[in-house]
């Protein structure tokens, strides 16, 4: 598809292209999309080796069709999503929703008039069985929420649809060395972070080690130490041996584990972007609770990013449970699904926000209900 400026051409079979790699790092490096690794020619090969449990990755570039320059680069994959009808613990259904996912979200190419609106057309046109295009973490102060969420968005083929609403994210940003940022609390908190390592350490008799997991042969240890802390249904859920060694092999792996006494207590799970870790698990040895080993863990990798020059972790969805959250900072984001016009998903779209929004008021008149309640009880 194209116009008279531009032209979008799938690209998928020319990854191998020098000229377009390195254009594409080019985009890449000029990107502040929070989610740039997912976008990255790395996670993009990394998808194509494990891509046994779902379609392989698509590549499509932009290009300004008088120069044939490339001006964008948008990888994608087709996903499986759900609207889901569920409060808590109850669960009253979902709909399905096949839609074409944008990778990182944010397309990697220039903020240009009526571009944004071609490659919508075109991925809509182009997957004529997709129901939607997903923006799977899009800020809700991001240009790219603020040019679709304007009047004009029905009149482009699509109807926005915010799932599930705006969610808190939590990030914890990293100064530039350890001292300055244990210089943010104060002297009783500084002094209990160090307790609890000595006491961990203590209880190791006197051992206590830091292992920074990147490389394909450090994850043998790693998988018997995840499978000391977490049940085999826990297990199942996150990456398969086969995806830990693809992310390490294209240098996107980064987790942490603690050892006291030489056996594993804690494990961090997350993906290096840059300067950026993203987090996803913290576990740890249950029956050290008392020993604050997820904090201590935490504490000890911050110090190790710190001195590798990292700026930030990235939480992603939901409240930590760790105990920085005086330090982080939080932003909103949000899964948005483009809509394809038609009745069915108008339908969707209305019946789902209408639950969401019911939802939302009771758990308000729910939490009001407990307030109440608990003042009465002080009375």
């Amino acid at each position: 598809m194209s116009n008279d400026i531009y032209l979008i051409e799938d690209a998928s079979d020319r990854i191998g292209d020098s000229a377009l790699l390195q254009r594409w790092r080019e985009l890449l490096a000029e990107s502040e999309s929070h989610d740039r690794v997912y976008q990255s020619p790395e996670f993009f090969h990394y998808l194509r080796s494990t891509a046994k449990r779902h379609a392989p990755p698509r590549l499509f570039t932009v290009l300004e069709r008088a120069s044939r320059t490339v001006v964008g680069v948008v990888p994608l994959v087709l996903r499986h999503h759900s609207f889901e009808f569920s409060a808590g613990r109850l669960r009253f259904g979902s709909l399905p929703a096949f839609s074409v996912a944008l990778l990182g979200s944010a397309p990697l190419m220039p903020e240009r008039p009526g571009l944004l609106d071609l490659l919508f057309e075109f991925l809509l046109e182009k997957f004529p069985k997709c129901h939607a295009i997903s923006l799977t973490s899009l800020p809700s102060d991001s240009k790219l929420w603020r040019s679709i969420s304007d009047d004009a968005g029905n009149a482009r083929g699509y109807r926005k649809h915010l799932l599930n609403n705006w969610r808190d994210c939590h990030q914890i940003p990293l100064p530039a060395s350890f001292e300055a940022f244990m210089a943010q609390f104060g002297s009783k908190r500084r002094y209990n972070l160090k307790r609890q390592q000595r006491q961990l350490r203590d209880h190791g008799g006197g051992q206590l080690e830091l292992h920074r997991i990147e490389r394909p042969e450090q994850l043998a240890s790693m998988l018997e130490a995840l499978a000391r802390l977490i049940t085999p249904e826990h297990r199942a859920q996150l990456w398969t041996e086969e995806e830990m060694q693809g992310l390490a092999q294209h240098g996107m792996l980064l987790c942490y584990q603690i050892d006291c006494g030489g056996q594993p207590c804690a494990l961090i799970l997350g993906l290096r972007s840059s300067d950026t870790l993203h987090l996803f698990n913290i576990f740890h040895d249950s029956a050290l609770d008392h020993l604050s080993v997820g904090t201590t863990i935490l504490h000890m990798a911050i110090e190790d990013l710190c001195g590798h020059r990292f700026v930030c972790i990235d939480l992603g969805y939901g409240t930590p449970g760790h105990s920085y959250q005086s330090s982080n900072v939080t932003v909103q984001r949000g899964h948005v699904l483009l809509m394809r016009q038609g009745l069915r998903n108008r339908l969707v779209c209305a019946l789902h926000g209408s639950f969401v929004a019911a939802t939302a008021t009771a758990r308000r008149h729910i939490k009001l209900i407990s307030r109440a309640r608990e003042r009465i009880a002080r009375i």
